[in-house]
């Protein structure tokens, strides 16, 4: 029974020049499957350490590679180095966290961390969404087409705007506010007190908007429109615990 795993730090840089880090456990032995955890919202790679190394285990029992990286939703408020030749140390840092980044930017997060592992030599990558990060694989899967992605796994795929310990009347005065202030040209200026963290306008507005982009999982409307999970052509498998609150 294998009972310790090794793991390797790494950093990849995104399309658009982000620095994420990150952590691989290669079995050792040749095998072109591995699987990407794709973290979910405000966590981050080293969140979920128990489950993390579980994964890890059972990859390695099987021959295949796992990897997590940080992507730039990591943590509430975070930061980013991005390169800048400009720089004398070659970056800059720019905002970062779950209170700033754009959901549509995700899928450069997934790219990087996707071609890491090709140049490990894995060709076949399992993609795995947790949580929020569900709702960026979904995304991922139904609009980038790519010969090394051979399933994915949504766990936990759910809806922030559905949250039932959300004030849903609250909710819709805060949309108004936020969309006020983005049409002030203050989108970008974090706000506090709105949610258990800090973000933009722009940030709420994409978490708790109905048919936004982000809103991936609206299977708790009346009728729901599951827009781009219902464009998947791989295997997928779904997850959701049987005490799940959003069920």
């Amino acid at each position: 029974m294998i009972t310790s795993v090794d793991f390797s730090l790494a950093e990849v840089t995104t399309q658009d020049k982000l620095i994420h880090q990150g952590v691989f456990s290669n079995p050792g032995k040749p095998g072109k499957k591995a699987l990407l955890w794709v973290h979910g919202l405000s966590s981050a790679f080293y969140s979920h350490i128990e489950l993390l190394n579980e994964f890890a285990r059972q990859s390695k029992v099987n021959g295949f590679c796992f990897a997590a990286f940080n992507n730039r939703g990591h943590d509430a408020i975070s930061g980013a180095r991005k390169l800048d030749t400009r720089k004398v140390k070659g970056y800059s840092h720019v905002n970062a966290g779950a209170g700033y980044e754009s959901f549509a930017e995700s899928v450069f997060d997934i790219e990087a961390g996707m071609k890491f592992l090709t140049k490990q030599g894995f060709s076949q990558i399992v993609l795995i969404g947790h949580s929020t990060g569900a709702n960026k694989v979904c995304y991922f899967a139904a609009t980038r087409k790519t010969p090394h992605v051979g399933a994915i796994i949504l766990a936990s795929p759910l809806s922030d705007r559905l949250d039932t310990v959300l004030d849903q009347e609250k909710l819709q005065k805060d949309l108004e506010h936020m969309q006020n202030l983005v049409r002030q040209g203050r989108g970008d200026e974090l706000q506090l007190g709105y949610h258990y963290f800090p973000m933009t306008p722009k940030r709420f507005i994409s978490l708790f908007s109905k048919n936004s982009l982000e809103d991936q999982f609206d299977y708790g409307d009346p009728k729901p429109r599951l827009k781009y999970f219902s464009k998947i052509k791989l295997p997928t498998l779904i997850i959701l615990g049987s005490a799940d609150e959003y069920l």
